[in-house]
């Protein structure tokens, strides 16, 4: 699936209310199942299945799910 790219700027945003060091969007690649979230300041992995969640009803993502990615955000 193409997803719009509102999608990866919406969880950038989530990411960065939890982890203030995140950035901002520049650009996501999909590949073999996980999509890799590039920012100004590093990169974050998210798992097709919270694309889906994020673009189909946000509101399913637990800030439990969005701590614990927040927290693979890697520098870089």
């Amino acid at each position: 699936m193409n997803y719009p790219v509102f999608i990866f700027h919406e969880l950038v945003l989530r990411f960065s209310d939890i982890n203030r060091g995140i950035g901002k969007y520049i650009s996501a690649t999909i590949d073999n199942g996980e999509c890799l979230i590039n920012t100004t300041t590093g990169h974050i992995k998210v798992a097709l299945s919270m694309l889906e969640k994020q673009y189909n009803n946000p509101k399913l993502i637990s800030e439990e799910e969005l701590q614990q990615l927040a927290s693979g955000f890697e520098i870089g």
